[in-house]
């Protein structure tokens, strides 16, 4: 993907957000502009599509600080990790979010943010449809320079300052003088290239750096920045697992097919029309649940869709038993909506079916075989509970 959406969330909901698209390919910016408030990011949605999106946090909601330990960080030290800087916050730790940004041999470096805020900002994202898959703290999307200058830039009435390539903050525009009074006491000739010009003369020694429009510097600092807030709790989840995908196909198909087989049953023995109508009408609307990205299609495709695609799943028992037993079984599973096959292997020569199944809970398995016709044999294997979700293997054969 060449092209990045890059947004620079607001504090609070009726605040102003910012945003900017940066192609890589061009090496230039293709648009920008902000919108009045969260509820209108629903207006960068189209923007969104096809892009990569990165947002950026307001500093005044992220402290990053450098944390000394005893050694090397540890798995354990991350699990206590807030208790580490628990006196340096006036906050719950509970109630915060901690990522660690950089790890050296008796100190790390943190960004600590409100739980509640993370909340919002990806409520915002999610009511308006994008997907972020990056949160970096604004401050650090601005350069750094290795001669120790720090580097500044006014957004609205909000400074950034970027000290070196780990610490960053902002603050209200009101806020700067006393800010830097406090942390330059021992370094008053510290260099300050300001890429804004300074209304007022402020502690340290101010440079006018090349003007640039804010957004424009930030989205610089967005290519290969490997900051990212979005980890723990918070963590983007992949589309789809590749292990999950290959039970998934197969399942989805045969489940499909279950339903197109009962409606020839149905045609067979010359059911109502009703009927027949609203069995095509469910067909498709499970294969459009279970095929969202294609668009909608009438019985007549789907049915020949799902005929391609089962030749290429190999499984070759559509003429020994397979189907048939398939349809002895829908019943059990179409009266039992917390259990869902996620894989189906037939063995044509023990004329068994397994099922990989996914259930809401246990009795869930329980009231799948007990809802079994009575000709049928059930070979429960060890459930396994994941994710709120119970899985295991069900054998199920002829007596």
């Amino acid at each position: 993907m060449t092209e990045r959406l890059i947004i620079r969330l607001a504090s609070e909901a009726s605040q102003k957000n910012h945003w900017l698209i940066w192609s890589d390919d061009e090496n230039e910016i293709i648009a920008s502009g902000e919108v009045d408030n969260a509820e209108q990011l629903d207006l960068l949605t189209d923007k969104a599509l096809q892009r990569s999106v990165v947002c950026l946090l307001p500093g005044v909601d992220v402290c990053i600080k450098p944390v000394a330990i005893n050694g090397v960080f540890t798995r354990q030290m991350q699990q206590g990790l807030p208790y580490l800087v628990e006196e340096e916050l006036a906050s719950d730790v509970e109630k915060l979010h901690f990522t660690v940004l950089a790890k050296e041999k008796d100190l790390i470096h943190i960004a600590v943010c409100e739980q509640s805020k993370m909340i919002n900002w990806l409520s915002w994202l999610e009511n308006a449809q994008i997907k972020a898959e990056q949160f970096i703290p604004e401050g650090l999307a601005l350069p750094f320079s290795d001669n120790g200058s720090w580097q500044a830039v006014q957004l609205d009435k909000q400074w950034l300052i970027r000290e070196s390539s780990l610490i960053a903050w902002s603050c209200d525009e009101l806020m700067l003088e006393s800010i830097l009074q406090s942390k330059l006491t021992d370094l008053p000739s510290q260099v300050i290239e300001s890429h804004s010009t300074a209304v007022e003369k402020h502690s340290g020694e101010w440079l006018n750096a090349e003007p640039v429009l804010p957004m424009a510097l930030l989205s610089d600092g967005v290519k290969g920045n490997k900051f990212n807030l979005l980890n723990g709790e918070f963590k983007v989840q992949s589309e789809s697992n590749k292990n999950f995908d290959k039970w998934r196909v197969p399942g989805v198909v045969v489940a499909v097919l279950m339903l197109v087989f009962m409606l020839n049953i149905y045609v067979k023995n010359e059911q109502v029309l009703k009927k027949t109508e609203l069995a095509k009408q469910r067909t498709e609307l499970v294969y459009s649940k279970a095929f969202p990205a294609e668009s909608k299609l009438r019985y007549a495709r789907i049915k020949k869709k799902l005929n391609t695609m089962l030749k290429n799943l190999d499984s070759g028992e559509a003429d020994s038993g397979f189907l048939p037993m398939l349809n002895e079984l829908a019943p059990a599973f179409d009266n039992n909506s917390e259990l869902q096959p996620q894989s189906i292997k037939f063995d044509s020569r023990k004329q068994e079916i397994q099922i990989l199944a996914s259930g809401k809970n246990f009795p869930a398995f329980e009231k799948f075989s007990a809802s079994l016709p009575q000709e049928y044999t059930v070979q429960q294997g060890a459930l396994t509970n994941n994710k709120n979700r119970v899985s295991g293997m069900l054998t199920i054969r002829k007596k």
